[in-house]
């Protein structure tokens, strides 16, 4: 084989592997928690780890870089923009002030289809291996270790569609949450990501 041949391959193997690594790079691993940020990271941890500097976006479909804290305690709210997530709208983070962060919700941009899980499937497959279970609405799960995930279609009304209705990713770490639930306290503590109802109240179009 000649050197400019060698050469050839070489570039060619280079060119052609380029997307996935640029894909790679782009999704977050929900392994632990996302990205930079593990399962049991308080607020102030979350926070440090992306350089999170808050501002309350002007409505729920806002771009651009911005965060917000609440309404429900322990609960942050952050744009995909400002987490260098090309095609995610925003991250919830639902953080417990005793066990730290323990769930994520991740809403995908312009991904209001449920069949738009098919798109994304491919994608989170080769990252994740094959899903444990697929179920109608749709869901499909996935456990890796100790961390439960699902790609899901969170619907507001069962009646009405609305501008809400998104395709999402919701991952939380198995041992935390039953910690969690064990304590049974009379007041929820740790926030609900998946209910958009309290994002509602804070993104109200003018």
């Amino acid at each position: 084989m000649t050197r400019l041949l060698k050469l050839t391959i070489l570039i060619a193997l280079v060119f052609f592997t380029l997307p996935s690594i640029s894909e790679a790079k782009e999704a977050p691993s929900l392994l632990k928690g996302f990205g930079k940020v593990t399962w049991g990271m308080n607020m102030e941890e979350v926070v440090a780890a992306y350089q999170i500097a808050f501002k309350m976006p002007q409505h729920s479909h806002a771009g651009g870089i911005w965060a917000f804290e609440g309404p429900a305690d322990g609960e942050l709210t952050v744009s995909g923009e400002a987490l260098g997530e090309a095609d995610i709208r925003s991250v919830s983070f639902g953080i417990h002030p005793k066990y730290g962060l323990s769930i994520t919700h991740i809403r995908f941009k312009d991904a209001n289809d449920p069949d738009f899980v098919d798109q994304l499937l491919p994608k989170w497959t080769k990252r994740l291996g094959p899903p444990k279970e697929r179920l109608p609405g749709p869901r499909v799960l996935w456990r890796v270790g100790d961390t439960h995930i699902e790609l899901t279609y969170h619907t507001v009304s069962v009646r009405h569609p609305t501008p809400s209705d998104h395709l999402a990713i919701v991952n939380w770490d198995i041992p935390l949450m039953e910690k969690i639930e064990a304590e049974k306290p009379d007041e929820p503590i740790l926030p609900d990501v998946e209910k958009l109802a309290p994002m509602l109240r804070q993104h109200r179009e003018k």
